[in-house]
């Protein structure tokens, strides 16, 4: 059962809330006024640990779930995770796309059937939209919301034994969560700064209750690249028919932007 909750739960390593674009520093260059428009992308990783509940092949009961980031790690096949962002006047544009996918398996007790294999696969997409409600010298404050896109894909195969029967059973879950959220960065002096953020969403129209807190700090590099270390935690709640997903994750980030 072990393996069996890795595999059902840590596709979600990699998955964000409020886009999880690590957000960005008060900018060192042009005023956040300037009408032509500025582009940003991010590339990021997040060292997630992953506690709460999973039930995600109905009508198997929920399984208790406490992995640490090596335990999910184990697992995991591969992941792409990459965020976009585009500044002009006050506006901000976000749009974030990630994909993971982990594999496990084991040996079952008894002779009627051999082993198990799961796998999991997760994407998610957020588009999300800030205004720029306040800024000075050294303090930015954005505020906004948008929506996540959540699929779940996972596939549940076991191989026959002396019961001479194979088990290929597959299962989806697809939701869309409104986010709203906000956004402050300080300067701290020099080329650093620091960013916190959170989000609160969901409200039963598609999980049922999510939060996000984020805060970073950011070293400018130069003009172009921003470096980024930071922490963050995600909680989410959905339900639907027996397919429940409720647990949260946590644990350090590092991420490098590029503008142009």
């Amino acid at each position: 059962m072990r393996y069996l909750a890795i595999g059902l739960t840590s596709a979600l390593l990699n998955m964000p809330a409020w886009a999880a674009d690590l957000p960005q520093p008060v900018p060192p260059r042009a005023p956040v006024n300037a009408s032509a428009p500025s582009f940003y992308v991010t590339s990021y990783i997040w060292a997630s640990a992953i506690d709460g509940r999973s039930a995600t092949f109905p009508p198997l009961p929920a399984t208790n779930i406490n992995l640490g980031f090596r335990d999910v790690l184990k697992e995991l096949d591969g992941a792409m995770m990459l965020a976009g962002e585009m500044r002009i006047d006050r506006w901000s544009f976000v749009v974030d796309g990630q994909f993971s996918q982990v594999t496990a398996g084991g040996n079952l007790p008894g002779p009627f059937f051999s082993s198990l294999k799961v796998r999991s696969q997760s994407t998610t997409i957020q588009a999300s939209a800030l205004y720029r409600a306040y800024t000075d010298a050294n303090v930015s404050l954005d505020v906004g919301g948008g929506i996540r896109f959540w699929n779940l894909n996972n596939r549940l195969e076991i191989q026959p034994g002396l019961a001479n029967l194979y088990i290929d059973h597959r299962q989806t879950e697809m939701w869309v969560d409104p986010t709203l959220g906000a956004r402050l960065g300080l300067k701290l002096g020099g080329p650093w700064s620091l960013t916190l953020a959170g989000d609160v969403g969901g409200f039963g129209v598609g999980s049922r209750f999510s939060w996000q807190a984020l805060s970073t700090v950011n070293y400018a590099w130069n003009e172009n690249w921003t470096l980024k270390a930071g922490y963050r935690g995600l909680h989410v709640d959905y339900r639907n028919d027996g397919f429940l997903y409720e647990v949260t994750m946590h644990g350090p980030a590092i991420a490098a932007t590029y503008r142009f």
